[in-house]
């Protein structure tokens, strides 16, 4: 994929504190916007912490529902490599 740095770069930042609320918020304009955006999911780290390895990566949730990155169990905190992905409306949905 030609876009593995861009991948690597969100997943190696340092989150701020305000990470959930300014990404979903992004999301959520989108999906108002009447865009491609049918809801969001959650890129979980492959080496990440038992919290975030229980989360199905296939889930996907409205921005309003969506699980508040970094989880407050996750022991990297700040340092979570978990992140939203969109999931667009020409995607097939999971059954």
């Amino acid at each position: 994929m030609s876009f593995n740095w861009l991948k690597d770069f969100h997943q190696d930042m340092v989150k701020g504190s305000n990470y959930a609320e300014k990404t979903l918020a992004a999301y959520r304009l989108g999906m108002r916007a009447k865009g491609s955006i049918r809801g969001v999911r959650i890129e979980v780290d492959g080496e990440g912490c038992p919290a975030s390895r229980s989360l199905d990566p296939d889930a996907e949730f409205s921005p309003d529902d969506a699980p508040h990155l970094p989880l407050p169990e996750c022991s990297k905190g700040l340092h979570c490599r978990c992140v939203y992905r969109p999931v667009m409306s020409y995607e097939p949905r999971e059954e």
